[in-house]
């Protein structure tokens, strides 16, 4: 039965898109109409049913008798009495149907067979009151089996979900076919019993096969068994569909491909060194007698995306030792941490040791040199600035901080943002050219040490402004 608003006494009851004179839930005009063409033989068999209804209600006959009039009615008041009952029996139906509907959800047929055997006498099979019984108790049948085809189409589709994600888990071809075969003919049974047809069933089963198949593969290759995922591949490919094969073959690939090369590239610091360029260059090397052209071409993806990544973790490690430098309390400090640290080479190394003695000893600021070096990214015009003495060492320390941070992947959009900001609030308070770069040097200098550009130029600002 549809679900009804619950009813309250004395309120005008409105159902949803029918008019306030319907007397029946929204589904019986079309279920009426669906139903007309059988009604009669519908009747003619529930006419045995109401006899045993009348049969049933013995209270009810005997209350008519209590209530009868010692007087003989005419016909026309009999009638007229009859339909007036007709007419508040029905009543009484659709308000018992209305309350059930609101405790319990549904009606069933049983509930309103419950209601005929405590309401309806013999003499009524042929009435108003029994034909909406008739048509009320049909829908609530109808509704009862549509409820029951739900329920077993979510059973079935459980069964197939849990046949899919348990047999995903299965640690070989050979134990996944043994579940799938055990498996899947009861799921076969589910959906013939539920009025598949048996071939409509067989492909159903087939398909869910296939997909459980593929998932298993997915799985292998999540959790790193990639001897399972082939294995599994291979007896069912044939079985799996076009895309479905595509997909697994892909992913196999893939995972061969990573893990190939993430083997040479721990193999290239032992045969290479710490060196990265001649780490990158060594293991390139050892991927060019692969034959396997689209396998060779993913190898090289994953080696070039490993060396990007050491890169930058190799960046990080640097900018750091320039911040301790920048936080060292005196040259006993700076020199500690030169000696202690391992990620500077080359003409980095002397240049540090450098500026590691230099950094407490007095030096005038070179803002013009910089802040045009700031957001460059070329390490030797750095070098050599510091080395011509264009930068003092703390200078030089900043720059190469900034720089490798920004090599590591950190972002300095705000850094950039905030610069053309400050350069048009100079110019608009008139600021002169010299002013203009002490104003960007006091800045950058701020925020090379502590990453918070935005900090800095609130101070600075404030400080313009007193």
């Amino acid at each position: 039965m549809p679900t009804v608003p619950t009813y309250r006494r004395q309120e005008r009851y409105r159902a949803p898109s029918v008019s306030d004179t319907a007397p029946a839930p929204t589904r019986l005009p079309q279920a009426y109409e669906n139903t007309l063409q059988e009604f009669g033989e519908f009747s003619q068999n529930a006419l045995a049913f109401m006899d045993s209804v009348s049969a049933q209600a013995p209270f009810a006959r005997q209350k008519d008798a209590e209530h009868a009039e010692p007087s003989q009615p005419t016909d026309k008041q009999v009638s007229s009495s009859r339909a007036d009952e007709d007419v508040s029996l029905r009543a009484n139906l659709w308000q018992a149907v209305r309350d059930t509907a609101a405790q319990k959800g549904a009606v069933s047929a049983q509930d309103l067979d419950n209601f005929a055997a405590a309401h309806f006498t013999s003499d009524q099979t042929d009435t108003p009151a029994a034909r909406d019984y008739l048509l009320l108790r049909r829908t609530a049948q109808e509704e009862t089996r549509q409820a029951q085809r739900e329920q077993r189409r979510q059973l079935a589709a459980q069964e197939e979900t849990l046949v899919r994600q348990v047999g995903a888990t299965a640690p070989s071809a050979r134990a996944l076919e043994t579940y799938l075969s055990a498996q899947l003919p009861v799921y076969e049974q589910r959906l013939q019993a539920d009025g598949a047809a048996p071939q409509a069933a067989k492909q159903a089963s087939a398909a869910l096969r296939a997909d459980t198949a593929a998932g298993c593969v997915r799985q292998a290759l999540a959790s790193g068994q990639a001897r399972v995922a082939q294995d599994v591949f291979e007896k069912y490919a044939p079985e799996l569909t076009e895309t479905q094969r595509r997909e697994c073959a892909q992913k196999i690939l893939f995972s061969a491909a990573d893990k190939h090369a993430q083997a040479v590239w721990a193999r290239s610091a032992q045969e290479a060194g710490e060196n990265l360029p001649q780490r990158f260059k060594w293991a390139q090397e050892q991927l060019a007698g692969e034959k396997d052209s689209a396998f060779t071409a993913e190898a090289r993806h994953t080696l070039d995306t490993l060396h990007k990544a050491e890169t930058g973790r190799l960046h990080t490690r640097q900018a750091q030792v320039y911040r301790l430098l920048l936080q060292a309390a005196n040259a006993d400090e700076a020199a500690v941490a030169v000696n202690r640290q391992r990620v500077l080479d080359g003409e980095q190394l002397p240049l540090a040791r450098r500026a590691a003695q230099e950094l407490f000893t007095p030096a005038v600021p070179h803002a013009n040199t910089f802040t045009r070096l700031y957001f460059s990214d070329d390490a030797s015009a750095v070098s050599k600035a510091y080395a011509d003495g264009q930068l003092s060492a703390r200078e030089y320390c900043r720059l190469e901080a900034v720089r490798h941070a920004r090599q590591a992947g950190q972002d300095d959009t705000d850094s950039r943002l905030l610069c053309r900001g400050m350069d048009r609030w100079s110019r608009k308070n008139n600021l002169s050219e010299k002013d203009r770069q002490d104003l960007l040097y006091a800045v950058l200098s701020s925020a090379a040490e502590t990453g918070q550009p935005l900090d800095a130029w609130k101070h600075v600002k404030n400080l313009l402004e007193l």
